[in-house]
């Protein structure tokens, strides 16, 4: 059996909360997703405000969400609910060391539309500092839905 790319339409809406302040953010954009089963593969890229092209790619499975960006930033973030992981964020000005706590991770996948939906709910503390409390919505659409 192969794995058929497919095109979607991405819509991911992130917020971060810090010291009573709240930061949103959204991307639109189209991707490509791959897989089987609940195994997903999304890829795509944004831009961010500097022009800078930045490459994602989103593997999410039954327990563990994977996020890879790649371009203006780097970064290797791993979700796991309930668990804490650590990595390394790495942008052109400065490094940190970053930690991870996941509290809720909600993925639904439609074989028949390729519609996917992921909800996940995350703290984040970079350098040891306070604390950033994460939402993150991601929503795929197949090409013929969007």
């Amino acid at each position: 059996m192969t794995l058929a790319k497919q095109q979607v339409s991405v819509i991911l809406d992130t917020t971060i909360t810090e010291d009573g302040h709240t930061q949103k953010e959204s991307v639109r954009v189209m991707g490509e997703v791959t897989g089987l089963g609940m195994k997903r593969m999304i890829k795509f890229t944004e831009i961010n405000d500097q022009n800078e092209a930045i490459d994602t790619v989103m593997m999410l499975g039954d327990d563990k969400v994977t996020l890879k960006r790649t371009g203006a930033i780097n970064m290797s973030q791993q979700f796991i609910e309930s668990k804490r992981t650590e990595s390394h964020y790495h942008h052109p000005l400065m490094q940190f060391r970053m930690e991870t706590y996941t509290d809720t991770i909600n993925y639904r996948y439609k074989e028949k539309d390729a519609t996917l939906s992921l909800a996940m709910r995350y703290r984040t503390a970079i350098a040891g500092e306070g604390e950033r409390r994460h939402t993150l919505n991601l929503q795929i659409k197949g090409e013929s839905d969007v």
